[in-house]
């Protein structure tokens, strides 16, 4: 999370690194996921931010290659009152920015219902079906060993095409 700050991506400062937590700043505002369920005509313009802010977070060179979230939906982003915030940096890594875009298209295809179903086909024709097609099976893979992922979910992630 330091690195991408120290890049101008927004995200949460770090307050305090514990053992097994860390402090963060308090973000005031909902997430874009709750936005989404309160005004789901704003579909189209939070589809557009969650792209750009991939675009901008795959800028950001980390460990030879780019910087990947690897979680980056709805319910990642806090609309706060100076702009987007992304959260939840568990799974960032350094990595391949198309696995990066294929993993919020998979999560949203297979995760979410039918609003996430939506999300994911105005997602798909901003971040372009042959760049997640190209990093769906690294995306798949990671997604299907996640052991929070539920049975019906990773059913879904199997025959998710793109």
């Amino acid at each position: 999370m330091d690195h991408a700050q120290r890049h101008g991506f927004p995200v949460p400062r770090v307050r305090e690194v514990l053992a097994d937590a860390l402090i963060l700043e308090r973000i005031s505002g909902w997430s874009m996921g709750r936005d989404l369920r309160r005004r789901p005509w704003m579909a189209a313009r939070h589809v557009q931010t969650l792209a750009e802010l991939h675009d901008r977070l795959h800028l950001i060179p980390f460990e030879g290659a780019r910087l990947v979230h690897f979680d980056l939906h709805p319910d990642n982003v806090l609309m706060s009152a100076s702009g987007p915030v992304v959260i939840d940096w568990t799974n960032a890594r350094s990595g391949d920015a198309a696995q990066d875009v294929a993993m919020t298209w998979l999560i949203l295809e297979t995760s979410a219902g039918l609003p996430g179903w939506l999300l994911a086909r105005l997602f798909r024709s901003r971040a372009g079906t042959e760049t997640i097609r190209r990093g769906l099976p690294e995306a798949r893979a990671f997604r299907l060993a996640d052991p929070n992922v539920r049975e019906a979910e990773r059913a879904r992630a199997r025959r998710a095409v793109p």
